[in-house]
Parts: C-alpha cells; structure tokens; sequence
C-alpha cells in the first residue's frame, strides 16, 4: 500500500469511526436538547432555545480532540442513565420534565451531569458567532454584558 492510500483509507476509517460515534449516541443527544430546552425555557433570567443550533454545537464541541474525554464519557452516560430511569421523557409534559429532572437530580450523578448539561448549553449560547450558535450576540444581555473584541475568526484556537 502507498503512502496516498493509507492516507486516504485512514481517512475515510476515521470519518466513518467518528460518524458511527454520533449515530451510536443519538438517543443521548436527543435527551440532552431535550433537558436544555426544558431548562432554556425564555424566562427574563435564560434565553429561549429555539432556533438555536446548541446541540451541533455540544456535539462538536465534545467531540473535539482537545475536549476532556472523562468529561464527555461523563456528559454521555449520564443521558443514557436519564433514558434508563425515565426513557419517556423527551415526549413528556412541561410539568412531568419537571418532575422527573428533581427525581434525576437527587441520584448521586444527577446534580452534577445536569449542571455540565447546563454548563454546555451556556457555553453554546455565549459563544463567539464563529461557532454557529450565538450568530447575532443577542444572549449577552441576559448576563448584562457585551462581547469581547475583536470576535475570533476561526474555531478552536490553538495556544
């Protein structure tokens, strides 16, 4: 095999690899828009999740190389802990979400995977526009604050 092949074939093994890793934790991604729509619910305190692409941005964002792999074996089996405990959730009433996120919360995992959940969605809101979720730097007036300047330009800086 030359050099071009084994390149080219690493590639497509790696992209598939990666593809195959979203679509095994598809059911955990869906939970987890779920709960931060739940919690995101555009109060005068958070913003309103619709329309907002943060789920593309949370899984980009733990599937990146520099992203701490425990943390996001963490963020994954939680959800599928969740989906154990309460697989009707996605499809459940306000109140019944509600119900079941205080139940999950009082587990000894469950505080803390719901705050890294909710610690994703806000990074996903308070992004730069680089990252596709903040495009317009709307939701920095929820925390009474402006946005650094210059914006980067590119994603994921390497220091």
């Amino acid at each position: 095999m030359n050099r071009r092949s084994f390149l080219y074939t690493t590639f497509w093994m790696s992209t598939i690899a990666n593809t195959s890793s979203l679509d095994i934790h598809k059911q955990e991604f869906l939970l987890i828009d779920s709960v931060l729509k739940h919690m995101f619910d555009g109060t005068s305190l958070v913003p309103v999740y619709k329309n907002l692409r943060i789920i593309e941005f949370i899984k980009h964002t733990i599937y990146h190389s520099s992203y701490d792999i425990e943390i996001r074996e963490f963020v994954l089996q939680g959800a599928k802990e969740f989906l154990g405990m309460y697989p009707q959730f996605i499809s459940s009433s306000h109140l019944q979400k509600e119900i079941y996120l205080r139940r999950f919360e009082d587990i000894p995992m469950g505080q803390n995977w719901l705050y890294r959940v909710q610690i994703l969605g806000f990074e996903a809101i308070y992004s730069s526009p680089v990252y596709g979720v903040n495009i317009s730097c709307e939701y920095y007036h929820y925390i009474g604050a402006k946005w650094g300047e210059p914006l980067p330009k590119t994603r994921y800086i390497k220091i």
